[in-house]
């Protein structure tokens, strides 16, 4: 397998790198966090103030992408 085709795959969906290496649980933690805990942690953060989902809104966007950064890394570099 090309060293690349990992890492493109993680560009498109997060996790799917991992995945395609063989590190399901990795994959499975990745989409978790991305696509699940961080939009509850929005939605939460909505329902309690609205002042209070702008400000985590920018730390989410912020997080999200250095995650996903990370995450095209990681299926890049790991063997």
């Amino acid at each position: 397998m090309k060293k690349w085709l990992p890492a493109l795959v993680s560009l498109l969906l997060v996790g799917g790198g991992q995945s395609l290496k063989g590190q399901g649980e990795k994959a499975i933690k990745f989409m978790l966090l991305f696509y699940f805990a961080l939009p509850a942690l929005l939605y939460a953060s909505l329902i309690i103030s609205g002042g209070l989902f702008v400000v985590v809104f920018g730390v989410v966007v912020v997080f999200a992408v250095i995650f996903w950064l990370y995450n095209i890394i990681d299926a890049y570099q790991v063997v």
